[in-house]
């Protein structure tokens, strides 16, 4: 009697440990799809709150100049207070909407330097001022000459098909335009801290070869005027000062144009939050009046 009832018990047991086991593995299964279902609802809001910081970034765009400096009358947000003028050099800029802060950067897509176009020297130069040593800097500018032109000459420095192959690389020189950043990573002599460094100053949009500087970032300014980069940061203070002493009335707006690269991030106390990067082209006088060519989420950043 004794002997089955510790057979029982045993039983008891291990059906007891059994249950146990099998709670914890549903409640563990809950936990994660609630995870997964909030993780979810989160990124769809933040892409439609997205796609809204992106349709007010045109509304400041199309504005009139003479109101550019006095908030849009929009029913946003009581917590939103926007005054200060906006121009597509950076600056970062709070938003708040549907209860949620945003910040939105607006740079200027044609204040950066063409991959298609931009002379070797020049990009030599914009390497250096990014910390890239002197040698480094002219073979991996010779090496993009050699990357976007059309023939198999080499340049001084620079890398063609017996190149890449020598180096192990599966592909060689495409011998054709860039036709996005990203093709940066392929070409040789290209790391992933230089493209880190390289990739938010250089587009393949637009044609000429001379960004426009009115909007464009220390680095650019420096590599292009053949000034030091703590030089060309001065001017980018005194050229983004908007505000004078005893000035009033309304003033011109230069605010470049027509495509813009904007950033909108939804960082919370210092912490790395979601991210969306656009390309937006504004065209007045048109339906709909701007267009936005492509859109990324949490993007390459530049900080990291």
């Amino acid at each position: 009697m004794k002997r089955q009832r510790g057979i029982a018990l045993m039983l008891v047991l291990w059906v007891l440990t059994l249950l146990t086991v099998m709670a914890v593995s549903m409640t563990t299964a809950q936990r994660t799809e609630m995870a997964l279902t909030e993780n979810h609802v989160a990124t769809t809001r933040f892409r439609l709150l997205s796609d809204a910081a992106i349709a007010y970034t045109a509304l400041r765009f199309l504005m009139p100049d003479a109101i550019q400096d006095e908030p849009p009358a929009l029913e946003l947000d009581d917590e939103t207070a926007e005054s200060a003028e906006w121009r597509p050099n950076g600056a970062p800029h709070r938003w708040r909407f549907a209860g949620t802060e945003l910040t939105i950067s607006v740079m200027n897509e044609l204040s950066r330097l063409n991959l298609n176009q931009t002379e070797p020297t020049v990009l030599t130069s914009l390497l250096e001022i990014l910390g890239v040593s002197e040698d480094a800097a002219a073979q991996l500018a010779d090496a993009i000459a050699d990357w976007r032109d059309e023939d198999d000459l080499t340049q001084l420095n620079g890398a063609e098909d017996d190149d890449y192959r020598d180096a192990g690389a599966a592909i060689g020189a495409k011998d054709g335009p860039f036709v996005a950043v990203e093709e940066l990573r392929q070409v040789l002599g290209m790391t992933q801290e230089i493209y880190r460094r390289l990739a938010p100053e250089v587009t393949v949009e637009g044609e000429g070869a001379d960004p426009e500087l009115a909007f464009a970032s220390p680095a650019i300014l420096a590599a292009t005027q053949g000034i030091s980069l703590e030089d060309a940061q001065l001017q980018i203070v005194e050229r983004d000062t908007t505000t004078v002493p005893g000035a009033r009335g309304p003033r011109a707006a230069n605010r470049g144009g027509p495509l813009y690269r904007i950033l909108v991030t939804d960082d919370i106390a210092g912490q790395r939050g979601r991210r969306m990067e656009a390309l937006m082209e504004l065209m007045p006088g048109q339906q709909p009046p701007y267009l936005v060519h492509w859109r990324r989420f949490n993007p390459l950043r530049e900080a990291e």
